[in-house]
This record gives C-alpha cells, sequence and structure tokens, in this order.
C-alpha cells in the first residue's frame, strides 16, 4: 500500500517537472522572436531617419496655447476731500411741542360734541357745546344792573364825557409807561415812581372825582360783572386753541359737567420735537444751531435736523443733558413717543482726503489701499489720520504712487487681492458717511 502512494507521488512530480520545462521553452522562444522584432523595428528607424537626414523638420502643431489671466470682480469708491465729521449720538423719544388737557371753565351740561377721538383740528374749532341759557339769562341781568348804575353817575355828574376823557388821558399815560419799561429805558421801579406821580398830580387837579363817582355809584361793580358775565358766555363753547389732534375724548351729548373737569387732550402733531439725552463728556462737542441726522427705527426712515436747544442743566440720575431738535410733521407719519436716535455734529476736521473704511487693509502691520488703475489694482502704503465709523483719512501715500480726489479704491473681494493684479469694476458706489454722501452720486 505504501509503495503504491509512493509511486503517485513521483509520478506526479515527474509530470509537473516536465510541464514547468515546456513553459520555459515556449516563453524563451516567444521573448527571442519579441527581441527579433523590436530589433528589425528599430533598425527599419534608423534607415528612415538616415534617408530624412538633412530634411527640414516638420512644426511641432501640438503645443498648448497660453492661459489667459483671469479678472477679478470688485466694487469701487471715489476719493473724496471733504470734511471728516465725529459724530454724537444719543438715543430720546419724540414729543409735541404743543399739548395741553382741556379743560371746562363752566359747569352745564352738555348739548353737542362736534369733535371726534383722532380728529385733526385747526385752531378755533368748536369742540364741545355747553348750554347757554343761563348764561345768557345772567349776562342780560349784567347788562341792566350796569345800565342802572351808570344812570345814577349821569344825575350825580352831569359832565360825563369830560368824565371819559379824562380817564382815558390817565390810561394812556399809564400805557406810555409801560412801552418805555418793556423797550429798555426806564426800569421798572421808574414806571412805578412816575405811576405815583401822575396820581398825586391827577387827584390835586381832581381828576379822580369821575372814578369816584363811578365807584359811589356802583358803575365800576356793575361794569365788571357785565364782562364777566360775557366771558361766561363765551365759555360755553369749548374751542380749539391751537391746531392738533384730539385724544382722549369720551364725552357725549347730555353729561352734566363741573368746573375744572378734564374733557380731552390736543396734542400738536405737526410741531414736533425730538427730546435726546447727550452724555456729559460729549456736550462740550456740541452747540445749538448744529447739523444732526435724526433716524426713527419705527420708521425705518433718517431725518435731516438742527440743534435748537441745549439745557443748561444736567440729569443727576443719567447726568445726561436735554437736547431738542424741532420738526415739522407734515405727512403726519411721525408720533409722540416714538423712540428716536440722534447723530449730532460733534468734532470736525476740515478739508480731509478720505477713503471709505472698507477700503484700507492691513499687510505686515500696515495700512495700504489698492487704486484702480485702468484694469488693474495697484497698492498704495499709506499713512491714515482721523477716522469715524465710515470714513478715513490718508494723510499721506509712503510707498506705491499718489492718491488724489476722485480717484478709486476697490472696497470688496480685496482680501486676498495680490499687486498689479487684474480687476473689472462692477459698481463705483458712493461714500457710505451720512455726512458726506449726500453730495456723492453712486455710478
Amino acid at each position: 500500500m505504501k509503495f503504491r502512494i509512493l509511486l503517485v507521488v513521483t509520478v506526479l512530480l515527474v509530470g509537473a517537472a516536465l510541464g514547468c520545462g515546456k513553459n520555459a521553452a515556449e516563453g524563451a522562444a516567444d521573448s527571442t522572436a519579441t527581441d527579433s522584432t523590436s530589433l528589425a523595428s528599430a533598425q527599419g528607424s534608423m534607415e528612415s531617419d538616415g534617408e530624412n537626414f538633412g530634411a527640414d523638420a516638420a512644426p511641432d502643431t501640438s503645443a498648448k496655447p497660453e492661459r489667459r489671466e483671469r479678472a477679478i470682480n470688485v466694487n469701487a469708491a471715489r476719493v473724496i476731500r471733504a470734511d471728516l465729521v465725529r459724530p454724537v449720538m444719543a438715543e430720546g423719544q419724540l414729543r409735541a411741542r404743543h399739548s395741553a388737557e382741556i379743560h371746562a371753565e363752566v359747569a352745564g351740561k352738555i348739548t353737542r360734541v362736534p369733535a371726534q377721538e383722532g380728529q385733526a383740528v385747526k385752531r378755533g374749532t368748536l369742540l364741545v357745546k355747553i348750554d347757554d341759557r343761563e348764561y345768557e339769562m345772567a349776562l342780560e341781568e349784567a347788562r341792566a344792573r350796569y345800565l342802572q348804575a351808570l344812570s345814577l353817575l349821569t344825575i350825580e355828574d352831569a359832565d360825563v364825557d369830560s368824565v371819559v376823557a379824562e380817564a382815558q388821558e390817565m390810561r394812556d399815560q399809564f400805557a406810555d409807561l409801560e412801552r418805555l419799561e418793556k423797550s429798555g429805558k426806564i426800569t421798572r421801579e421808574e414806571r412805578l415812581a412816575r405811576e405815583i406821580a401822575l396820581d398825586v398830580e391827577a387827584l390835586k387837579e381832581g381828576r379822580f372825582r369821575g372814578e369816584i363817582a363811578a365807584a359811589r355809584s356802583g358803575v365800576s361793580v356793575a361794569r365788571a360783572d357785565l364782562e364777566r358775565a360775557r366771558l361766561n358766555l363765551e365759555r360755553t363753547e369749548v374751542r380749539a386753541p391751537f391746531d392738533g389732534v384730539v385724544s382722549g375724548l369720551a364725552l357725549d351729548a347730555g353729561e352734566q359737567l363741573m368746573v375744572n373737569q378734564v374733557l380731552f387732550t390736543l396734542v400738536d402733531n405737526i410741531n414736533i420735537e425730538a427730546e435726546v439725552g447727550v452724555l456729559e463728556a460729549d456736550v462740550g462737542k456740541i452747540a445749538p444751531g448744529g447739523t444732526a441726522i435724526l433716524a426713527i427705527p419705527a420708521l425705518g426712515d433718517t431725518i435731516p435736523a438742527k440743534v435748537d436747544v441745549v439745557s443748561p442743566q444736567f440729569n443727576r440720575e443719567t447726568r445726561t443733558c436735554q437736547v431738542l431738535m424741532r420738526l415739522k410733521n407734515e405727512d403726519g407719519r411721525m408720533r409722540p413717543g416714538m423712540f428716536a436716535r440722534a447723530l449730532i455734529a460733534g468734532e470736525r476736521f476740515e478739508d480731509r482726503l478720505l477713503v471709505p473704511r472698507e477700503a484700507v487693509l492691513t499687510r505686515e502691520g500696515r495700512p495700504l489701499v489698492f487704486k484702480v488703475e485702468g484694469d488693474r489694482a495697484k497698492w498704495l502704503y499709506v499713512e491714515i489720520g482721523a477716522s469715524n465709523d465710515h470714513m478715513v483719512e490718508i494723510t499721506s501715500v509712503l510707498q506705491g504712487g499718489t492718491l488724489d480726489p476722485d480717484d478709486r479704491v476697490v472696497v470688496s473681494d480685496h482680501l486676498t487681492l495680490a499687486h498689479d493684479a487684474k480687476i473689472k469694476v462692477r459698481r463705483t458706489v458712493a461714500a457710505g458717511d451720512p455726512w458726506v454722501s449726500s453730495a456723492q452720486g453712486s455710478e
């Protein structure tokens, strides 16, 4: 059994050896044939080259075309020469310049309410009417008492015309003294002294006899009662004291009013003002008449304004000073109570060479700008001066060329821009500074 196994293994080994020898011989033959073919091909190539030796070489049409430089799209802005303003920021709210609670000056029953809540009215418009019948009767009674007293005066002193003329002359003299005081030509003490002198002189001349007679006859008191009755009758008509809008009106006809009862509030929504608080450290930088820009976030709008009043006092709690800017609210969009933010012109640096803050970059610790020259961006190392949130002053160009008003500088897509890079200006934008942008357009 062992002999048979050994015989099978031996046969297998001999067969494998014969197979490997055959494959090796075939591989050698193939290699020899390949080498012969390659040698023949090489010889043919050499013979071909020998035949063409000295002939002109054909041009190489397989060379690649040169690669075109790609332009970088950027925005640019003009270099300008203008004043650089450092504004003072302050916050506050809008308020009406004229706002008044309207009270009832006489008691009585309401007969009509022509006004409505939220109605815009003109000065003198009738808003509430109070029953005036009792006040008309009171006026008639006062007139009768006055006529009665006047008749007694006529009986006591027949020269009524003389009494009236003397009284008018005294009033004119007192009016002249009052005008002199208002004009500053005499003091209040001088006016009082002259009035006393006039009274003494009139008393010596008997000019007061008419007034004495009027007082004795009751004419003076009757005249005062008549004027009071006439005034009360006028007060039964509540009229608008100024142009405004009616607010808080909740009255109906038939209601009984008491003296001094609040009827409604009249708000002047045309003549309004912004009241803002300026920090103590910034008050010295502003003055009445200074320019300002008022932002109303609720309207999404900014309004040019002017400083009208700078309060002489400070708020002890907030350490701010009240500043008022008066406005005309012609379209009625602004409402009292709206939040307002003001930029008030503070420090001003006149006639400076300015570029937008976005144009200034820092490379290796040195500020530079990219100037647009044709279709290229040229860097200029610069020295900067004063600045605000929008603009930077260029005091000098240290390296790279010159920078003049109306030149253009790159303001976008320039963080990795290289010197002399090819660019394409998409748009030339206006200066972002509100103090100078109004004078600059966009292209």
